[in-house]
């Protein structure tokens, strides 16, 4: 039985013209295997030749062999399938090659590559631009090649962003932190086919647009071999047989030539260049006529063939040079990202060309430009590497799910739910006498207010419209003392969780809150800690302006309306009207009634006052007492509820943040 802890991670580029095959090892439990083993960069699986890379191509032979790579030149009578990659899978010209392709590479390295027998989990790339349907189209084909729940796949804009994050070769300032990925960055992914550009802004990825489908570094080395071609004394024979349909296969393997070549002249150091301005990278091969002669094809470049090179106008890039071309499309895709770009990851073997890296810096002076030592390996190191954060992240939700299972955030909010409801019921009361009660007595005592449910309505409107919002100085800081103390206590429990996946022991806290000019605010500006605060406030303003209408209408009415200085007057009220009511019944008895003034005016409105401020402390700490227990028995628990609700889901919005760090 596989061992489900160890799992072997293979990052599966497979681009237009070249594949990459990288592999690393993940664990599900963070203890499974070394820390070496664990942190371990991708190992390239070297797939035959002499470039590391595979040629993607595909033939079966008239035997029904199934060859790939540069094998499948060898046999230029069989269909031989190149630069089939596309989202179009439906399409057998598409399906056909791409099914073949990678199930004989997937068998091969299953074979000669994968030793231990153990899990593995294949983690194919895809370019940004393809939509839900295309992604899902590419992923059922892989499935059929390799087992459904074997295949992932990754958008390759991603597995860049995670190669510059966790690699180890580039150069300068070294790999990228945390709080760099969600930098504005550009990602140019040159392959041999194509050139892509994808945008990154706060660790969204989209599209610039569908890149440049011809813009490849294939037409530079055909370039090359043009002018070989010119150069050679058997220009018109090679020619001849080069267009020939028998001799697909041959050209095809020179233009391979050339591509070697030219990664050979872009990897000369520049200051041999100026003590020779002559030196040059060459090779020799041979073109083999139908009637058995050979023809020897020299081939070179130096510093000044390349520069032709690169000005020569090509009919697939209209008209303009593939210099021209890119430089006209990395403008575009800088305009088109809406902002500006902090940094640009070239990725894909093609970036080594000199010259696309000092257009680059030309064309974005203020971004910082990356390249590792090995492009044309960046994506490949990047899906593996998403692949091992994808085990390892299963494993750090699963104890967040397990966690939160606990009710341990439940239990602390009950905890400090009396605090939390004590101090909303003081926020309610504190004041309330002088700045609601006064001036509603005042009115209604003047017949501005008609009756006694309207002066008790004037209450509790003026109470709703000072604290029924976010923006509440009071309630803001109540809501960030309260989490100020609930914090680090949930802390303490969070930090097991990230020490078991070595990330700080502070990295699940919630963000911590403090006050400005009566507003709360999160020192890390993030959605999760904004969402937090708002959502907090919005329960405990919710939960206001539901009990505070009720209470005053109901226990609040009998203690500000029927005890006190109040219940002189309207002792004094029914007497007057000769009723005979318990005081506890009198608001039934009058309070719609319109009374008259000579009613309204049996005590002086100054003494009134006078008694209404006298008792107004012990009256408003009554009703704060009566309001904090109805907080607290509110549905049931419904407020300590909803609030446990809103931090365990900020906790998890935290650690879909935290992921990032799992490497």
């Amino acid at each position: 039985m596989a061992d489900d802890t160890n799992i072997t991670i293979i990052g599966f580029d497979l681009g237009h013209g070249d594949t990459a095959v990288t592999k690393v090892h993940a664990g599900t439990r963070p203890d499974s295997a070394s820390l070496g083993d664990r942190n371990a960069p991708p190992e390239i699986i070297e797939l035959g030749g002499d470039r590391k890379q595979l040629v993607t191509a595909v033939t079966v032979t008239p035997e029904g062999v199934v060859l790939v790579g540069e094998a499948v030149f060898e046999f230029p009578k069989s269909e031989i399938h190149v630069a089939f990659k596309s989202p179009y899978v439906e399409r057998e010209q598409v399906r056909r090659p791409l099914e073949l392709f990678a199930r004989q590479v997937v068998e091969d390295i299953r074979e000669s590559r994968l030793s231990d027998g153990g899990r593995v989990r294949w983690i194919f790339g895809h370019p940004s631009g393809w939509d839900t349907e295309q992604v899902a189209g590419y992923r059922e084909l892989l499935a059929g090649v390799c087992a459904p729940d074997e295949v992932g796949l990754v958008p390759e804009s991603r597995a860049a962003l995670l190669y510059a994050r966790d690699a180890g070769d580039l150069p300068e300032s070294g790999p990228l932190s945390s709080k760099s990925l969600t930098a504005s960055t550009l990602i140019v992914d040159i392959g041999s086919s194509t050139t892509d550009y994808t945008s990154i802004v706060h660790g969204t990825s989209r599209p610039v647009d569908h890149g440049n489908v011809v813009l490849g570094a294939h037409l530079i080395d055909k370039s090359v071999l043009e002018m070989a071609i010119a150069r050679s004394p058997h220009a018109e024979r090679i020619r001849a047989e080069l267009t020939a349909e028998a001799s697909r296969g041959a050209r095809q393997l020179l233009e391979i030539s050339c591509r070697k070549l030219k990664e050979r002249f872009f990897s000369i150091n520049p200051q041999r260049f100026t003590h020779n301005p002559n030196a040059s990278a060459t090779t020799t091969e041979e073109v083999f006529t139908l009637d058995g002669d050979a023809l020897e094809l020299r081939i070179k470049i130096d510093r000044n063939d390349m520069a032709r090179i690169l000005d020569t106008p090509h009919p697939e890039l209209d008209g303009l040079s593939w210099h021209h071309a890119y430089r006209r499309d990395l403008g575009a895709a800088l305009s088109h990202t809406g902002s500006e770009v902090d940094m640009i990851l070239l990725t894909g073997g093609p970036s080594r060309m000199r010259f696309v890296q000092e257009s680059t810096r030309e064309l974005a002076p203020g971004a910082r430009v990356m390249l590792g030592t090995e492009p044309e390996f960046a994506i490949a190191r990047g899906l593996a590497l998403a692949g091992r954060m994808d085990e390892r992240t299963r494993g750090f939700r699963k104890d967040i799910e397990e966690f939160l299972a606990t009710k341990t955030v439940g239990d602390l909010v009950n905890e400090r739910l009396p605090q939390l409801t004590e101090a909303m019921g003081a926020a309610v009361a504190s004041g309330l006498t002088e700045k609601h009660v006064i001036p509603a007595f005042a009115a209604w005592r003047r017949r501005d207010i008609v009756t006694i449910d309207g002066m008790r309505n004037r209450i509790v409107s003026g109470v709703n419209a000072e604290l029924n919002s976010t923006d509440n100085a009071v309630l803001n800081k109540i809501v960030a003392e309260w989490m100020a103390e609930l914090r680090p206590e949930l802390a303490q429990h969070t930090a097991v969780i990230c020490r078991r996946w070595n990330l700080e022991p502070t990295a699940l806290s919630l963000p911590e809150v403090t006050m400005s000019g009566g507003k709360m605010t999160a020192q890390v500006n993030t959605s999760a800690a904004t969402d937090v605060l708002d959502n907090i406030s919005t329960l405990v303003n919710a939960a206001i302006s539901g009990v505070v209408a009720t209470a005053l209408f109901g226990a609040g009415s009998a203690i500000i309306m029927a005890t006190g200085p109040f219940a002189v007057l309207f002792a004094a009220v029914a007497i007057f009207m000769g009723l005979g009511t318990m005081k506890n019944a009198i608001m039934e008895e009058i309070g719609d009634k319109d009374l008259p003034m000579a009613a309204r005016k049996l005590r002086s409105e100054a003494s009134m006052i006078r008694k209404l401020r006298e008792q107004a402390t012990a009256q408003e700490a009554a009703l704060a007492s009566e309001l904090a227990s109805q907080f607290r028995s509110d549905g049931s628990g419904r407020l300590a509820r909803e609030i446990t609700a809103s931090i365990e889901k900020q906790l998890t919005s935290v650690a879909a943040e935290v992921e990032l760090l799992i490497a």
